[in-house]
C-alpha cells in the first residue's frame, strides 16, 4: 500500500505545483497586459492633451485675464482652463487672450479700453467642433463706433489675414501666436456710422503666406441684418463666438 500511495501523493503534489505555476504565469501575463494597456491609455491621453493645446504658444496671460476667464458661467456648457490663458494677438489697444476648455475647444477673452478683461462676462467659448475649422471669425466686442472681430487661422504657413469691411475697405492683420488675430473696425467715418449694414456682412477671409500669397479663402457670415417689408433695417446681430465658414464658398 505504501509503495502505491507514495507515487500517487507525489503525482498529486506535482499536479498542484504545475497548476500553481500556470496560475502564476497567467497572473504575470495579465499584469503585463494591464501594464501595457495602462501605458497606452496614458500615452493616448498625453497625445490628446498635446493636440488640444498645441496652439497655446503665446505668453502667459496676466492675473486680471486669468481672473476674467474664471468669471465664465459654466452653465453655458464650457469650463475654461483659466490657468493656461495666454496673450495671442493685438490690434492697437485691443488685446486678445485665449485658453483651452475642458471640452476640447477654445475660449476667447478680449481686453478693450472700454471693457477690461475682468469685467465679469468671462469671455466666450467655442466647442471642439467649432474650433476645428480652417479659419474662424466672430464679433467679440465693440461699441456703437467700433467693432472688434477676432478668430484664428489654422494653417501654420499663414502669416496674416485679409478681409473686406462692410464698407469695402480691405483690412489686413498679422497673425499672432497660434494663428490668432484680432482687428478693430472704426465706424465713425462710415456712411451709416454705428448702424447695421443693410445687407449684413459675410466677408471672404483670406489666409496669406509670408510673401502675401493666398493660401485659402473662406466666407463667414459675421453679421446678419433684419429688414422689414419696406426694406428698413430693424436690427442686426452676429455670433460672439468665432465660427467657421458657412454657406456658399468662393470656390464652390
Amino acid at each position: 500500500m505504501n509503495a502505491t500511495a507514495n507515487p500517487i501523493a507525489e503525482l498529486r503534489a506535482e499536479l498542484r505545483l504545475a497548476a500553481t505555476r500556470r496560475v502564476v504565469a497567467r497572473r504575470r501575463r495579465l499584469l503585463i497586459v494591464l501594464a501595457i494597456a495602462a501605458v497606452g491609455v496614458v500615452t493616448a491621453s498625453l497625445s490628446l492633451a498635446a493636440a488640444k493645446v498645441g496652439w497655446l504658444t503665446g505668453e502667459p496671460a496676466p492675473p486680471s485675464v486669468v481672473s476674467g476667464f474664471k468669471q465664465y458661467t459654466p452653465q453655458l456648457g464650457f469650463h475654461p482652463e483659466a490657468g493656461k490663458a495666454q496673450f495671442v494677438a493685438q490690434d492697437g489697444p485691443i488685446k486678445l487672450y485665449a485658453t483651452s476648455n475642458s471640452e476640447g475647444g477654445i475660449c476667447y477673452l478680449v481686453d478693450e479700453p472700454w471693457k477690461p478683461a475682468n469685467a465679469g462676462d468671462g469671455g466666450t467659448c467655442a466647442s471642439a467642433e467649432q474650433a476645428a475649422v480652417p479659419v474662424s471669425a466672430g464679433l467679440l466686442g465693440g461699441t456703437a463706433r467700433t467693432w472688434v472681430i477676432a478668430g484664428r487661422v489654422a494653417d501654420d504657413r499663414a502669416q496674416s489675414l485679409s478681409f473686406t469691411s462692410p464698407f469695402g475697405d480691405r483690412i489686413v492683420r498679422p497673425l499672432g501666436a497660434g494663428g490668432f488675430y484680432v482687428a478693430q473696425i472704426l465706424l465713425v467715418t462710415q456712411a451709416f456710422g454705428g448702424q447695421c449694414p443693410p445687407d449684413g456682412w459675410s466677408p471672404i477671409f483670406k489666409a496669406l503666406g509670408p510673401g502675401g500669397e493666398e493660401l485659402g479663402e473662406w466666407r463667414i457670415p459675421v453679421l446678419q441684418s433684419d429688414v422689414d417689408a419696406q426694406g428698413r433695417v430693424m436690427s442686426c446681430g452676429g455670433s460672439v463666438t468665432p465660427i467657421g465658414p458657412r454657406g456658399p464658398q468662393p470656390r464652390d
